[in-house]
């Protein structure tokens, strides 16, 4: 059964929401909440699967380091569009706008993720984070970096 537009835009809104929440505090485990494993995220040709939430906390953990030297506190996340399918999936696409605690925007950028809804909400099981990479190497700080 799919959830209706208005409704599903509604979920997913609050899903974004609370992502954004335990990312601007730097919370892996509220980060990771937000996901069901195995999870799978591609940039360009790179491919990162993750069996556990440990190995994401991992990587995620680089991640927020990495934003941390940027002075990357702030995200506005916003759902362009969203979609469901089969019996409680999704795909979204949202725009991401990271700022210094002052509110100077960094960088931008879109990503897609395909999430399933479970007992406990709505979980993430895909994301396209090539638009992140893209804009972080256009601003001069490739992720990793």
């Amino acid at each position: 059964m799919s959830v209706d537009g208005a409704a599903l835009k509604s979920e997913l809104e609050a899903w974004c929401a609370s992502y954004v929440a335990a990312f601007e505090s730097f919370d892996l485990d509220a980060i990771g909440q937000h996901w069901s494993f195995p999870a799978l995220v591609v940039s360009g040709a790179r491919q990162l699967s993750m069996a556990t939430q440990g190995e994401f906390d991992r990587n995620t953990g680089a991640l927020i380091s990495f934003y941390e030297r940027q002075d990357a506190r702030r995200v506005r996340r916003s759902v362009q569009w969203c979609k469901s399918f089969e019996e409680a999936k999704a795909i979204m696409q949202v725009e991401d706008v990271i700022s210094k605690p002052d509110g100077e925007v960094i960088t931008d950028w879109v990503s897609t993720y395909i999430l399933r809804k479970t007992a406990s909400g709505w979980k993430a099981l895909f994301a396209d984070a090539t638009g992140e990479a893209e804009a972080w190497a256009a601003r001069g700080t490739p992720l990793g970096s």
